[in-house]
């Protein structure tokens, strides 16, 4: 029970790591918010271009 209890320790503390390490060297935060800006922008181009009003 001992070991198990060690292994699922550790585990998650090898996710914490990894997340932090995700979000401060590899974009996280900034990455995404670009992604979304950029689909926002898709959007409203895809949605000046179209010819025909949307009811």
């Amino acid at each position: 029970m001992r070991i198990a209890l060690g292994i699922i320790f550790a585990l998650f503390c090898l996710c914490f790591i990894v997340i932090i390490i995700e979000e401060t060297f590899l974009g996280g935060r900034r990455l995404r918010k670009a992604e979304k800006n950029a689909r926002e922008r898709a959007l409203a181009k895809d949605s000046t271009t179209d010819p025909a009003p949307r009811n």
